[in-house]
């Protein structure tokens, strides 16, 4: 890589089976090829949101076909430049680098921009209106290509006046191809991703050789959600463009056009102008296949695909394994679904140069996905709230060293971000009660951060936050006030730790059953609010490292002296009140996560298939059940005929 100089200022500008087809063999090709590749940042000031080498397969694409190309500084805490770097890739193994060896050839990748960034776009498998996320928790896969992009040299970044740096927008250029290709033409795709836009400009794909373009665009991506500090539209957002025609050269260069931003937030604009990857091929990719939906009797669904290679393509939806007829378009629609309609469905793309079917999706009314890492609620009375256990490890006992024991732990570790949630439920959010835990812990791992570890997260719009801080103290967030202990429990001991609440007053925090701190705040938990342990959704605070048990939530204050027999005996101390309590006595066990479309349903259950069922009050899709404790049957009620629409962004 040669992380260079100031350039001269240039013109602005699920997993797939794939055969080679008998038409691509008449034409003599002896090996079809797609390749990936991925633009990563070096966040100089802050190295937790540098690189994110492709780790899953990714549009498509096997994860031995993606490129993570070598990281182009932000300007942030680094110098801020134009840069041009540059790297050879070709048929050899590069353990180590995020590089990977293609199946025949070289290439030659040279690529140039106004520094690089960060974008929290997740895309299509993030929960709309924007799919974006918080931090640096990309999941593995189409993510990590979305996470780092090149700017446009117009949208904000180091040293930009008014949001707008007047910089050259980047330029990509690639020779080598008809070793990669020898045979054959190809496609390309691009993938974008930005921190500051509104809409993103179309691109250029361009033969060098012939000096012919073609033009790619980005049809339809999700809307953004405004920073608000512009007087146009700002925000984080992404998606794919169209698919270039056929291109036969051996020399490729892409750029996108000039970016702009004008006027103000109802007739204004803001188009950028980023890259975060693209793909080359001549065999068919679905970039973007269609996602199983969820369904009643009497709905409308539509699914919609996208894929790329040579054209022409051709496409075959089929269910059940077999070909539904005349259905030969990307998309494909159901409408008045009846109980027949409920089945796996695929589609397979063809070309000259091979085949690509996606992965089977579904249509179900009422979905069931297994799972094997339920924590189950030992609460002896009321609706049951099972935690999902996301990489925190089961241990039958810890003792500390005052010998003091507690059977049945849950161990969080900072490196790995683990995490139990319960999902949110109505009967969580009463104007008073307590929340009560053990916790051991050496204190947070990073102790100069400016920012402690979350033990207990249910703050989304003004809930509660527990934080362990660098100095081994506590802080309480409730509303828009706090407190902070006096004492500390960063000593690698067993402490207790309750809080008690009252949303018209006073917030109370007790360590190993005395009082350590009050505050009088006036505040309410929101509409939704999950719990959330050892990690949370907000990436500004630290993830926690140690051990938990007996965590439990009160619909009422407890006094001291029931918090004292909490500590002293583990007695329920009132069964009716008790809502949550996560003890740890056993392992993680087995459960199912239910799913359905209709918000407007009610789940039911009963004892038997028979009934009688009754409604279960305050839960929503998607909503999970661990199998321990009793065995349920299930349904729903009230739900009116809708339609569904499976990627709805879909060019």
């Amino acid at each position: 890589m040669k992380k260079s100089r100031f350039a001269s200022h240039r013109e602005p500008a699920k997993k797939s089976a794939c055969t080679i087809s008998a038409a691509a063999l008449m034409l003599g090709v002896s090996q079809a090829a797609t390749v990936g590749f991925n633009f990563q940042c070096n966040y100089c000031g802050a190295h937790s949101y540098s690189g994110a080498v492709v780790t899953a397969p990714a549009f498509g694409i096997g994860t031995n076909a993606w490129e993570s190309l070598p990281q182009m500084d932000t300007g942030y805490g680094c110098p801020a430049a134009y840069y041009t770097l540059d790297q050879v890739i070709d048929n050899t193994t590069l353990p180590g680098t995020g590089l990977n060896p293609l199946p025949q050839g070289s290439i030659h990748v040279t690529w140039s921009g106004y520094t690089a960034n960060v974008s929290g776009f997740g895309g299509y498998s993030r929960t709309g209106p924007h799919y974006n996320y918080g931090g640096n928790t990309y999941k593995p896969g189409n993510e990590q290509v979305y996470w780092g992009f090149i700017r446009d040299g117009v949208n904000f970044g180091p040293g930009s006046s008014g949001g707008d740096n007047n910089q050259p927008g980047y330029n990509i250029d690639i020779t080598g191809l008809k070793s990669l290709f020898p045979s054959s033409p190809f496609a390309v795709q691009l993938i974008s991703s930005a921190d500051s836009m509104q809409y993103l400009t179309n691109a250029f794909i361009i033969d060098a050789t012939a000096n012919t373009t073609q033009s790619v665009f980005y049809p339809s991506t999700p809307p953004v959600g405004d920073s608000g500090d512009t007087s146009w539209v700002r925000g984080v957002g992404g998606g794919l463009s169209t698919a270039s025609g056929a291109v036969d050269t051996d020399h490729l260069v892409i750029r996108g056009n000039r970016a702009a931003h004008t006027g103000d937030k109802v007739t204004g604009y803001n188009f950028a102008s980023t890259i975060a990857g693209f793909i080359i091929t001549d065999k068919p990719v679905v970039t973007m296949p269609p996602n199983p939906v969820v369904a009643s009797p009497g709905d409308t669904v539509v699914w919609s695909a996208y894929a790329v290679g040579v054209p022409p393509l051709s496409y075959q939806w089929r269910k059940n394994g077999a070909a539904i007829p005349g259905a030969t378009s990307p998309a494909f629609g159901i409408t008045n679904i009846t109980r027949t309609d409920l089945a796996s469905y695929d589609l397979m793309v063809t070309n000259n140069y091979g085949s690509a079917t996606t992965s089977p999706v579904s249509v179900d009314s009422l979905s069931t996905t297994p799972g094997n890492n339920f924590v189950v609620d030992s609460n002896p009375s009321g609706p049951e709230h099972d935690g999902l256990n996301y990489g925190a490890t089961w241990q039958a006992a810890s003792t500390d060293s005052a010998s003091l024991n507690r059977n049945g732990v849950m161990k969080f570790s900072a490196t790995a971000a683990s995490q139990i949630v319960v999902p949110a439920a109505t009967n969580l959010n009463t104007t008073a009660g307590s929340i009560a835990f053990w916790t051991r812990t050496s204190g947070p791992t990073n102790t100069a951060a400016a920012n402690g570890s979350a033990i207990l997260d249910r703050r989304t719009s003004g809930g509660m936050l527990i934080v362990l801080n660098g100095d081994g103290t506590l802080t309480v967030k409730v509303g828009g006030d706090a407190i902070q202990s006096t004492g500390t429990i960063n000593d690698n001991k067993w402490h207790h730790v309750a809080v008690t609440y009252d949303e018209s007053g006073t917030v109370n925090l007790y360590i190993d059953g005395a009082i350590d701190g009050i505050v009088s705040v006036i505040w309410s938990w929101p509409a939704t609010q999950e719990l959330e342990l050892g990690l949370s959704h907000d990436a500004a605070w630290q993830p926690y490292d140690g051990l938990l048990d007996d965590v439990r939530i009160y619909s009422r204050l407890l006094t001291g002296a029931e918090l004292g027999s909490i500590k002293s005996t583990d007695a329920i101390v009132d069964s009716s009140a008790l809502q949550v309590r996560l003890n740890f006595s056993a392992a993680p066990t087995s459960g199912v996560t239910l799913r359905w479309q209709c918000p407007d349903a009610i789940l039911q259950s009963a004892d038997s298939v028979a009934g009688p069922y009754t409604d279960v009050p305050g839960v929503a899709s998607p909503y999970p059940t661990a199998t321990q404790k009793t065995i349920k049957f299930y349904r729903y009620r009230g739900h009116s005929p809708a339609t569904v629409i499976s990627n709805p962004y879909l060019m």
